[in-house]
């Protein structure tokens, strides 16, 4: 009796979780369907974008000189965020770098900072699957959205 209940509240906790995700819950995109709009964001914006493997569109505009930032790596960069409407997320540049390990950073950071090396400056678009997906910031970073960034490398740490 007892595998009997324990089997039908597990059931039913299960067939409450599929119904609330597929009622209400967002839907992750993958970067291919992204890319149109993506593309055309860079062709608007003078953006002359390389695409990785992974879906990100990139453009170095200087290498850098210095040392490679891997997994382990302490970066300090700055950098500006923005959606592909042009409403601004964040920015530091010329302001206060931001010193942090980069496997702190979202994915398609820790995919495209190695692109470049210290004193390196990238622009990046990635897409929301690689960056905050079907979380967002609430308020600031909608649900699936690809952000533009461009990031100056001041320094790396090993």
């Amino acid at each position: 009796m007892r595998k009997i209940f324990t089997f039908l509240v597990v059931t039913i906790l299960i067939f409450a979780a599929c119904k609330k995700q597929h009622d209400g819950g967002c839907v992750p995109v993958t970067p291919s369907s992204e890319s149109a709009s993506i593309a055309s964001f860079c062709t608007a914006n003078g953006i002359n974008a390389t695409t990785d493997s992974n879906g990100i569109y990139y453009q170095i505009i200087d290498q850098g000189s210095g040392s490679k930032a891997n997994m382990d790596s302490v970066i300090t960069v700055t950098y500006s965020t923005s959606l592909l409407n042009g409403q601004v997320v964040d920015t530091t540049h010329f302001i206060t770098p931001v010193t942090l390990p980069l496997n702190q950073f979202i994915e398609g950071w820790r995919i495209a900072i190695p692109y470049i090396q210290e004193g390196g400056h990238i622009k990046m678009v990635i897409p929301s699957s690689l960056a905050y997906g079907c979380t967002g910031i609430q308020n600031l970073v909608p649900s699936n959205a690809p952000l533009y960034y461009d990031v100056l490398l001041l320094d790396v740490s090993h």
